[in-house]
């Protein structure tokens, strides 16, 4: 593919060429314009005077013998020659004219005679029936209009290689800031991905250079989110890959069928702690490429609600957790978040619920419709989380108070980065139900949506689920 120094260098000099042909042309026009009027302005005045002579009665005394050239004439003498014509008889010649009548009529009119083309005068003369031709030859008129216009012409001529010289110093250095940038890219690696500097950028190329700056700048996030999802995974699988490996080798060599049967146990609480903490690590890690809000996406949040309720009814009664929910009717609470977003929110606020309930504790969501958007609560009856501890719970593999608690300490974590990456805010509270036979405070986690622009604006009804 042709280069743009190259493209540049053809079409300036293309058009330069075509400039200058059209002023050669019109050179051409008009110095061959300004020939033919001086010059047939020298005939007209050549043919009255030598009519002047012809009235004194003395031009028919030059005879019709060829002219001679003199050593000290021209040779353009022979070029221009003259008739009178008496009564239809030639009279008198001079010059280089030939033996037949030079024209027919009188005026200006050109004439080809024995291969000569000749521009020819024709005057009437005082005296009756005589007419007086002039002619030049047109070979004169050509050689000055060539030399005319060569000699107009050649400053540009010359000018042809300067010309050359600085077109392509002029397309090399607009050409430079682009050069320049090319390098800043060739030298970038995936150690060094700074911003590019647009300080003296021509504005045709700063869009270019941002562009690139933005690319920099989600490939440093890539980067980011692969190194940390590789140092988290590295750090954070030891502990119950070393559980797993653990019980293997007791339930190898124990004997008694009830210790093997607790060491697979474990085995197997080891395997779904490893698994679902993998989850909620590539979980995060997807969330790390997320750049910003997508205005298209938007769902139910009382669909999402309704959903992560019903997959999780089995569990809580599995450690007899009362479920609950309270959400409006006639407004499904259209918010900014993709269905898979919403679920990975809602589903993580309710299993930290489910988690830190006792037995027989309850935990309710609600769904509170205001002017600015929904509000989702979640809360339950655990230890709750104190109020010096509730901005780092919201770091990765943070578990609180209780570091032996099972879990990752990811949960929270991905719930602030949804919120975060879609404008809503969350905020931590204590949940204190009036009749709860619970000692602990409880943990009520609210998020505020910001709601979709196709959600319902009528205030809705409540019931409770």
């Amino acid at each position: 593919m042709m280069s743009i120094r190259k493209r540049l260098l053809i079409s300036l000099l293309g058009l330069w060429i075509v400039i200058w042909g059209a002023i050669t042309l019109v050179a051409v026009e008009r110095s061959h314009h300004e020939v033919e009027e001086l010059l047939d302005a020298q005939l007209a005045q050549t043919a009255r005077v030598l009519d002047s002579i012809a009235t004194a009665g003395q031009l028919s005394d030059l005879g019709s013998d060829p002219q001679r050239l003199s050593p000290i004439g021209h040779a353009y003498e022979t070029k221009i020659s003259l008739q009178l014509w008496d009564r239809g008889e030639l009279a008198s010649t001079f010059g280089a004219a030939p033996s037949v009548r030079l024209a027919e009529q009188p005026g200006f009119s050109d004439q080809e005679i024995d291969g000569t083309h000749w521009r020819v005068f024709g005057l009437p003369s005082a005296e009756p029936e005589e007419i007086l031709f002039v002619a030049q030859d047109y070979s004169i008129r050509n050689e000055l209009v060539e030399y005319l216009t060569l000699h107009a012409l050649q400053p540009i001529l010359w000018s042809l290689p300067l010309a050359v010289l600085l077109i392509w110093l002029a397309v090399s250095d607009g050409l430079g800031p682009l050069a320049r940038l090319a390098n800043d890219v060739a030298e970038r690696s995936e150690r060094r991905l700074e911003r590019f500097n647009e300080a003296g950028l021509p504005a045709e190329i700063r869009p270019l250079s941002q562009a690139l700056n933005g690319l920099m700048e989600r490939l440093r996030q890539a980067l980011s989110v692969e190194r940390r999802f590789a140092a988290d995974a590295s750090h954070e699988l030891r502990t119950p890959l070393s559980i797993i490996r653990t019980h293997t080798q007791i339930a190898r060599r124990a004997t008694d069928p009830r210790e093997i049967a607790e060491a697979l146990d474990n085995v197997s609480r080891g395997v779904d702690r490893a698994t679902r903490f993998v989850d909620q690590l590539l979980a995060l890690s997807r969330l790390g490429y997320e750049a910003a809000k997508r205005e298209t996406d938007s769902s139910s949040l009382v669909e999402g609600v309704s959903g992560v309720i019903d997959d999780r009814l089995r569990e809580a009664a599995a450690k007899s957790i009362s479920l609950s929910a309270q959400l409006p009717t006639g407004d499904s609470c259209l918010v900014g978040l993709s269905a898979s977003m919403l679920d990975m929110l809602v589903g993580n606020l309710v299993d930290n619920a489910i988690k830190f309930s006792p037995p027989g504790g309850r935990v309710s969501v609600a769904i509170e419709v205001l002017d600015d958007g929904p509000v989702l609560s979640v809360g339950d009856e655990g230890p709750g989380i104190r109020a010096e501890d509730r901005e780092r719970v919201f770091e990765r593999f943070h578990r609180g108070a209780d570091p032996e608690q099972s879990g990752a300490g990811l949960g929270l974590s991905i719930v602030k980065r949804i919120c975060d990456l879609t404008g809503a805010r969350i905020r931590l509270a204590d949940n204190v139900p009036a009749d709860s036979q619970h000692q602990g405070p409880g943990l009520r986690v609210e998020v505020a949506f910001q709601r979709a622009a196709s959600a319902a604006t009528a205030a809705p009804d409540h019931h409770s689920s």
